[in-house]
Parts: structure tokens; C-alpha cells; sequence
């Protein structure tokens, strides 16, 4: 996935749809979601040096209008004038770090999953 941002710009929003792939059971799922910490690291990809660590995300939600049952989620970032201050070409990630009913940290998902985020600051 490409993304393109000018630099030393912060718009537009870095946004990525969480895809239900039907594995999990989408209720509980998303009750995990409530309570998790989602965090985006951005790494240079020549460099492998870290333009941006442990930057707390936003979980958005939109229900389709014609059924009203399915929920979308996104995962939403403000790369900021310091995160875009370097021309060049990253790899983001998003953690997102689930916790149990006692808050003790349960397991984490890294995404993407099937391909990278490449965010282009040009």
C-alpha cells in the first residue's frame, strides 16, 4: 500500500481499514478493539533508521447505511511537520496491543498483514 504526503505537511490523515477476513468472531473482536493501545512506528527503508516510535492512533468506526450491522474500523495517524520533515520513503506499522478483563496485556497484532505501508514523503 502507497501513501503520499508532501513535506512537512500533515495533511492528508494516514488511514487504513481493518479488514474482517471472517477467521474471528467479529462481536468479540471488536469489544477487544475498545480496549486496546494502538501505537505507529515509521522506519526509513535505506536507512532503517526510526522517523517516528510508539505515536498513539486513533480507532475509527463507520456502519454501512444500507444494513446497519456491519462496522468498519480504521486506524488513523496525524503524521505531524516533524514526522514529514525528511523526504524519502518509510515503512509504517501499527501495534495493536490487546489487553484482557484484569488489563494485563494479552497479545498484539501487527499490521499491515498481507502487504507493507510504504509512506512517501515527497
Amino acid at each position: 500500500m502507497e501513501f503520499f504526503i508532501r513535506k512537512g505537511a500533515s495533511d492528508p490523515i494516514l488511514k487504513m481499514r481493518m479488514i474482517d477476513d471472517g477467521k474471528n468472531d467479529k462481536s468479540s473482536f471488536n469489544e477487544l478493539l475498545e480496549n486496546a493501545d494502538i501505537k505507529f512506528e515509521m522506519f526509513d527503508v535505506k536507512t532503517e533508521q526510526y522517523q517516528v516510535v510508539d505515536a498513539t492512533c486513533s480507532l475509527a468506526t463507520r456502519t454501512e447505511k444500507f444494513n446497519n450491522v456491519t462496522d468498519e474500523y480504521y486506524i488513523t495517524y496525524r503524521l505531524t511537520e516533524s514526522d514529514t520533515s525528511i523526504k524519502g520513503r518509510y515503512e509504517g506499522v501499527f501495534t495493536i496491543q490487546f489487553y484482557d478483563e484484569t488489563s494485563t496485556p494479552s497479545h498484539k497484532l501487527i499490521m499491515p498483514i498481507k502487504e507493507k505501508l510504504y509512506i512517501n514523503v515527497i
